[in-house]
């Protein structure tokens, strides 16, 4: 589903259709729901009708269903922006060129090539990869139905 072609009323639709069938999925009522995220149960109502939902009581219905979590990736473009600025922000470094000798180098190790940037990298994408936003609606292993 593509967000970005929708309109808002739709996107607020999707959303709270998602949050009704993850609750289903976890077996819990609209009450149970509301007292997990500490609003009343006419809210959770409201917000399974497909009404407008302020940013706290969407906070709080994520807490309650345990995937508050997933709103790490929804600033994973902003850190990203701000990753590759502070990458390029250095000026930038002169670069020799020589010409190619008959007698090949030895190479470096792998691990000698990498350099901290890399290594950076590498650490940021597998974090990033693994906060992902991911709609499931069936329990995770981990998690028990109430």
């Amino acid at each position: 589903m593509r967000f970005s072609t929708m309109p808002d009323s739709e996107i607020i639709s999707e959303l709270c259709r998602r949050i009704k069938e993850t609750r289903i999925q976890l077996g819990l009522s609209q009450i149970e729901l509301a007292e997990r995220a500490q609003v009343g149960a006419a809210t959770i109502k409201r917000v399974e009708l497909g009404e407008s939902v302020t940013l706290s009581t969407l906070i709080g219905i994520l807490r309650g269903l345990d995937r508050l979590h997933q709103l790490e990736s929804i600033l994973f473009d902003s850190h990203m922006r701000t990753f590759k600025a502070q990458l390029n922000a250095g000026p930038p470094s002169r670069v020799r060129i020589r010409k190619k000798t008959h007698q090949p180098k030895e190479k470096l190790p792998a691990a000698a090539q990498t350099n901290e940037a890399d290594a950076t990298i590498n650490e940021w994408y597998t974090s990033s990869a693994s906060n992902s936003v991911v709609w499931s609606f069936t329990p995770s292993d981990g998690e028990k139905k109430s």
